[in-house]
């Protein structure tokens, strides 16, 4: 399965598409009681794809929901005039407009080359949309995320910011997409060892699926406990730790996490690869009914996707 990233309208060309709205999809919403991404497990049919699909796991509703100040190697009015047009792009973004929004986030970046947050914002949606141009994107991406940690290492940094954390995570997962799995672990050890880190259960959930890649599936699960532990509806991190103690044939811990990925909260109960794997290891237990039971629900949820299609299979195999 792909490494989960989340998802945003394509950036392409010098112009951005808008996102697709589809009737009767899931409307995913910002969780207001624990900031961070949203578990949102993809979706069936033409329904936009959600935020999991490409994962567990950034900081940009953090860096959204932000507050900041103005910049010290720009004039104070240039950093003001900076940090309003990077909340203007936050708003344009919640609209829907990212075209609108890129180029505020750029216009931002002209008044205050050493605005943090605006590099950190540029750095995720270009990360997150990294499928539509996947070398530009890449290398757009990690030039931000560069420039924010060489704002945090500098005068420039605000006093009141920490975003050091936030970058690290995002070029973990950046090294995660480009299969670079040694690198990935080494990044995120230094996110979750950062006090400030505010979000440290994402960066936990990506170390933890960096170890799984490479093939170190103790610390693996490791790291994924630590996940949920912090943020306990995180179902995402629930799921990557069922999948790991499927790989290491711990079937009844691989069950009850899998049962907590789709439980834990109810915009993660359409989650049909959780249900698939859960059939899995219920399959491994010798529970047939309860594995068929999850099967029909995968296939119920979408029959055409190859995990609709993979779910058929263990039905038809279980006849």
């Amino acid at each position: 399965m792909k490494v989960p990233v989340i998802l945003m309208p394509t950036i392409g060309g010098g112009s951005l598409s808008e996102p697709k709205a589809t009737e009767n999809c899931p409307v995913f919403t910002i969780d207001l009681v624990t900031p961070g991404p949203l578990n949102q497990p993809p979706v069936p049919g033409d329904c936009p794809v959600s935020p999991l699909k490409v994962g567990v796991v950034l900081t940009v509703l953090a860096v959204i929901t932000s507050a900041a100040c103005g910049g010290s190697s720009s004039s104070y009015e240039d950093s003001e005039r900076s940090m309003r047009q990077y909340e203007l792009a936050v708003g344009l973004r919640g609209e829907g407009n990212v075209p609108g929004a890129l180029q505020t986030l750029y216009k931002a970046l002209e008044m205050d080359p050493d605005n943090a947050r605006a590099h950190l914002l540029l750095a995720n949606m270009f990360l997150l949309d990294r499928q539509d141009n996947v070398a530009l994107y890449d290398e757009k991406a990690e030039h931000h995320f560069s420039e924010v940690l060489r704002i945090q290492d500098s005068e420039a940094k605000k006093p009141e910011q920490s975003l050091v954390a936030e970058a690290r995570n995002g070029i973990g997962v950046l090294r995660i997409h480009q299969q670079r799995y040694k690198e990935a672990a080494d990044v995120l050890l230094e996110a979750v060892a950062d006090i400030f880190n505010r979000e440290a259960y994402m960066a936990w959930g990506n170390l933890g699926w960096a170890y799984y890649h490479l093939g170190n599936y103790d610390k693996a699960a490791d790291s994924l406990v630590r996940s949920v532990k912090l943020h306990p509806r995180f179902c995402v991190g629930y799921y990557r730790l069922g999948e790991t103690y499927l790989k290491m044939r711990q079937f009844e811990k691989a069950e009850q996490s899998l049962t907590s990925a789709i439980s834990v909260d109810e915009r993660c109960a359409a989650f049909q690869d959780a249900f698939h794997l859960r059939g899995e290891a219920r399959m491994n237990l010798g529970t047939r009914e309860d594995a068929r039971a999850d099967f029909e629900r995968c296939v119920e949820i979408e029959a055409n996707n190859d995990t609709g299609k993979s779910c058929s299979r263990y039905l038809e195999a279980t006849y």
